[in-house]
C-alpha cells in the first residue's frame, strides 16, 4: 500500500485537524478498506469514506482553507 504523503499533506492535515491520533486512525481505517476491496491502495477516494473522530471533525473546521469571499461596497 502506498500513500503519497507529500501530495496529500494539506488534505491530511485539514482532514485530521493536525491531530496525530486522528491521522493514525484515518490511515488505519483507509488501509483496512483498501485491503478489503482488493485495491491495496490508499487514495483520496478511500480516505473520504473513512469517518473521522469528533476532535478531528471540530479541528477540521478551524484548519480548513479559507474560502474566498467577495466584499460588498457600501452605498454612500
Amino acid at each position: 500500500m502506498t500513500v503519497h504523503s507529500t501530495a496529500m499533506s494539506d488534505y491530511l492535515f485539514h482532514r485530521t485537524g493536525g491531530m496525530i491520533g486522528s491521522l493514525s486512525q484515518l490511515i488505519r481505517g483507509a488501509a483496512v478498506l483498501a485491503i478489503e476491496d482488493g485495491s491495496e491502495a490508499i487514495t483520496k477516494d478511500v480516505l473520504e469514506i473513512v469517518p473521522i473522530d469528533f476532535a478531528a471533525e471540530q479541528s477540521e473546521q478551524l484548519t480548513a482553507p479559507a474560502k474566498a469571499t467577495r466584499r460588498r461596497r457600501r452605498a454612500a
